[in-house]
């Protein structure tokens, strides 16, 4: 039997849960990132859409600087019955549930792709550039089970809405140049999509200030300011195309790409002051 999407984005939640308890004697290091992490922000706001939200993985953000010795990650995500894959920080278990652990590029030490992590050795989470921000701007909320019926929570750590657009930004830019790299990439624009929509814009150019600001997370922030006007700021964006795709079918493609380049008119005329 073919497995849904929401049953894909039901045995996400679970891996994130999993993980997460897993990982609790680190837990102040942990941030929830990707798309679990905006479908928080936007949960309100996306039933308007006839483009239901789903995710096949969980995306966790590892600050280095609050990491403890034990339990060594690797073996700590092993108990949870996640193995880790021939990529850093890219652990999988029978199932099909995928967690990956990242740590932003600025603090992750040399290197092209393994975080140095001390004791826990080069492999146990993955560098990505655009991530920074999470480590500055997050907030603690109680995420729950998906699974009918079921009443598990936690509490976790989950970025801020303009470190997510940061972070999305650099993923669509990092990619958009790759044809077999691109095709996935819909779904992340349509994720800024929904945060724009979510978030007032005065709220998000609030969460932008101290991202310019920090010293780890500045540039990654300036640099995808600059970017996102080039990707979202007009109808021809690649950014709006991808929003567009997107909901081929599902909604008027006219209003979308309309509605996308207003919003983030709106908050690039606030943000860039």
């Amino acid at each position: 039997m073919e497995t849904t999407d929401a049953q894909r984005r039901i045995a996400a939640r679970e891996g994130l849960l999993d993980a997460v308890k897993a990982l609790g004697p680190h837990g102040d290091a942990v941030i929830l990132v990707g798309a679990q992490a905006v479908y928080v922000h936007t949960e309100a706001d996306d039933a308007s859409f006839a483009v239901s939200p789903f995710t096949y993985d969980a995306d966790i953000v590892l600050d280095p600087a609050l990491l403890g010795n034990t339990p060594r990650i690797v073996d700590a995500m092993r108990e949870a019955g996640f193995g880790l894959t021939d990529q850093p920080g890219m652990y999988r278990r029978q199932g099909g549930a995928q967690v990956d652990l990242l740590v932003p590029a600025a603090v992750g030490g040399p290197g092209r792709r393994g975080a140095r992590l001390s004791v826990h050795g080069n492999r146990a989470a993955m560098k990505v550039h655009g991530l920074e921000g999470a480590l500055v701007s997050h907030t603690s909320r109680m995420i729950g089970s998906l699974v009918p019926g079921e009443r598990r929570t936690s509490i976790v750590k989950v970025a801020g809405p303009a470190a997510l657009l940061v972070a999305k930004v650099h993923k669509i830019a990092e990619r958009i140049d790759a044809p077999s790299r691109r095709l996935a990439l819909d779904k992340d624009a349509f994720d800024i999509f929904r945060l724009l929509r979510a978030v007032d814009a005065p709220v998000m150019v609030s969460e932008f200030r101290p991202l310019r600001s920090h010293e780890v997370s500045s540039v990654v922030t300036l640099e995808a300011l600059s970017v996102f006007n080039d990707l979202f700021g007009a109808p021809s964006g690649v950014g709006t195309e991808l929003v567009v795709r997107h909901v081929a079918g599902l909604e008027d493609p006219g209003l979308i790409a309309a509605s996308s380049v207003a919003l983030s008119q709106d908050l690039l005329d606030e943000a860039l002051q």
